[in-house]
């Protein structure tokens, strides 16, 4: 029923598209990116001085007419594809936007919630960048920003891992089977601008409730995260922090440790733990040149499990950007203690060695 829906919102976002003389801001565009690593932890890309690939193709679709409107973006990777998101707004007035189909959960920090191209472990988590299949409400009025939303499922859910974000899905790892899918969830986010001179700082608070559904038993679990978050900027210099709560109290089936659960993403599924706290801190600052924008940045954040036998997921991003016209790069230098896909294999979890794992990436993409 999730394809069939995906088909259906493509459909009429192509329909609409054809209704040229109702577009009033029709705009096609995307990127298209490639990626260097060098890996510390990987023998092969020792052996071969680092690895340079294809990282995806992207297209996004835009259009509005009069208060009506619609956003797209597919992408396209090495091996598979995905919708990213696609939905229908509706400006309602100058306060109240109203959202439907594909959209962003609306939780922590917004927009650039790290800067470097790996993403914080949030990310990873489900609690960064997250998108489901829903409808959600933005009331902006003065300093205070109010945002809440209905998501039904995830974009692909159960046996299908290419959710753009961290997901609770049905897979296998390990020898263990876990049969969750997220379903009914509710998720609302407070925060309000204040500006005092140059300075500019956005505090707020997020919390979200949802239902865990296990296919197999026909039962439900439930999942209840919050957080609170704060985002300032002064003279280019910008600092994030944020604090964030999680609890994916998934149905006890008898074949699962309660302690950990599965989660896909992109292609992979994985592991992490159930319960716990993630904290984030970034630091950056931008400068402009005659030849493009710089940031220079430092992204930190940590998983901390709730079970004394597990150990702290750490990764630590410093890195600099650069935009100039159509192009954007990240240079990246990451280091990571019990990461996902950095040396590790879960996030939470035991760590299977106490070292800690390097990576330097440098990704290219051009926007057209």
């Amino acid at each position: 029923m999730k394809k069939i829906n995906i088909t259906l919102s493509a459909s009429i976002l192509m329909a609409l598209a054809s209704q040229t003389a109702l577009a009033d801001d029709l705009n096609i565009g995307g990127s298209v990116r490639a990626n260097y690593s060098y890996s510390d932890y990987s023998d092969s890309s020792q052996d071969k001085l680092g690895d340079f690939d294809f990282n995806l193709l992207s297209v996004t679709f835009s259009d509005k007419w009069n208060d009506i409107g619609v956003k797209a973006e597919y992408r396209f990777y090495d091996g598979y594809d995905h919708l990213k998101y696609g939905y229908a707004f509706w400006d309602v007035n100058d306060d109240l936007t109203i959202n439907g189909g594909v959209i962003s959960k609306p939780f922590g920090n917004k927009g650039y919630a790290s800067h470097n191209w790996w993403y914080s472990l949030n990310y990873y988590m489900g609690f960064e960048d997250d998108y489901g299949v829903g409808v959600s409400a933005q009331y902006q009025k003065g300093i205070s920003l109010s945002e809440f939303a209905f998501i039904k499922n995830a974009v692909y859910g159960g046996t299908d891992h290419r959710d753009f974000a961290g997901t609770v899905a049905k897979g296998t790892v390990d020898g263990t089977t876990y049969n969750n899918e997220e379903t009914n969830t509710l998720a609302a986010r407070q925060s309000f601008t204040l500006t005092s001179g140059d300075l500019t700082t956005v505090l707020g608070a997020s919390v979200e409730y949802g239902q865990l559904y296990n296919s197999d038993f026909g039962e439900n679990g439930d999942t209840l995260n919050y957080a609170v978050h704060l985002d300032m900027n002064y003279d280019g210099w910008g600092f994030q922090a944020q604090y964030l709560a999680f609890d994916f109290d998934q149905y006890d089936d008898g074949q699962i440790d309660p302690d950990k659960i599965g989660m896909g993403m992109l292609g992979g599924f994985y592991e992490v733990a159930s319960k716990g706290n993630i904290y984030t801190a970034n630091l950056s600052k931008s400068i402009a040149t005659s030849w493009g924008n710089l940031t220079i940045y430092n992204d930190f954040s940590m998983v901390q499990p709730d079970v004394e036998e597990f150990d702290d997921s750490i990764l630590n991003s410093t890195g600099v950007s650069l935009a100039y016209g159509p192009v954007f790069v990240y240079v990246d230098y990451y280091m990571a203690k019990n990461v996902l896909w950095l040396g590790g294999n879960s996030l939470g979890l035991a760590e299977t060695h106490n070292d800690w794992d390097h990576r330097f990436n440098i990704n290219l993409a051009y926007y057209f």
